[in-house]
């Protein structure tokens, strides 16, 4: 790898499958499910019902420290739903509770979801759920995932599927006077990387078709729904959840001493991403616009 190219674009399949999270990542992973849950005002939607009696099985994929799971089985308990499995899936496990601390319907197990799942996984989940996968979707595309989910679903089981179009970061200032220039040069720079070779879907525009898209992979009844941001309260969140991730970001860039010529080097994001901390102390919202959710089954 040349100097010239060692940061030419950033590669958010690489970042998020990185094992380097902290405890900072699992705050946000827990900051981001509120968030979603303020937006779009339910877990399931629908319930699926229990046909018989056996256990009601959900998987979660991308499971993250499993904010979205515990949330699942407390209002299970509440409704007087019994008998369930409720199993998450993450590629890096660094985030999961102890076992010892979660209920024993619960099940968080280290997995790479864009991969062909076990036999003794295939066709055996009532529900699988998926959130935030867009930004590493823009470099895969989405067969891998959607392969994954259908593989898990038994014949008629729900798919929900909770995105944003995290490439595009709304940036607004409260007033005239009050520059987000930082901001918006880290939302321009963050953008997936012009590369013909990956396809159509190397970008976040997907979001705001996914019924075709999951019509496309043989999905049945299925349901968009778009859920804005209506919540102007909740923007100061939404901002530190993405400052979050972008503090976290400085390290894919190569030192200045090691590519002199990068287009952007350690030193030079660091410093731009002060200013943009600076910014949003005086008022700048960072967020997505809205919540885009798709609902659909598994033919029979």
């Amino acid at each position: 790898m040349t100097a010239h190219t060692a940061s030419a674009t950033f590669d958010p399949s690489a970042f998020w499958a990185a094992p380097a999270r902290d405890y900072r990542s699992s705050a946000r992973l827990h900051l981001q499910h509120f968030l979603c849950q303020r937006t779009v005002g339910h877990l399931l939607s629908p319930k699926p019902p229990q046909e018989d009696s056996s256990p009601l099985r959900v998987a979660d994929l991308g499971c993250g420290n499993g904010a979205w799971l515990s949330n699942l089985h407390d209002e299970f308990v509440k409704t007087g739903v019994s008998g369930i499995q409720l199993d998450g899936y993450d590629i890096n496990s660094v985030h999961f509770p102890a076992p010892e601390f979660l209920p024993s319907a619960i099940c968080l197990k280290q997995l790479d979801v864009l991969q062909p799942p076990e036999p003794e996984l295939t066709g055996v989940y009532d529900v699988v759920h998926v959130r935030a996968f867009a930004s590493t979707l823009a470099q895969t595309g989405v067969a891998p995932l959607l392969t994954t989910v259908l593989a898990l679903l038994k014949p008629g089981g729900y798919f929900q599927w909770e995105e944003a179009k995290v490439d595009k970061f709304l940036i607004e200032s409260p007033a005239d006077d009050i520059s987000s220039e930082a901001c918006t040069a880290i939302s321009q720079l963050l953008k997936p990387g012009q590369d013909a070779a990956r396809g159509p879907h190397h970008d976040c525009a997907f979001v705001d078709r996914l019924d075709q898209v999951v019509l496309d992979h043989g999905f049945d009844d299925v349901l968009l729904k778009a859920f804005p941001l209506n919540r102007k309260q909740d923007y100061r969140a939404w901002t530190e959840d993405f400052l979050t991730v972008w503090g976290q970001l400085a390290d894919t860039f190569p030192p200045r001493a090691q590519a002199p010529f990068a287009p952007t080097t350690r030193e030079g994001y660091l410093a731009l991403f002060r200013r943009a901390v600076a910014e949003t102390e005086r008022g700048v919202a960072i967020h997505v616009g809205k919540v885009t959710t798709v609902v659909c089954r598994k033919a029979v």
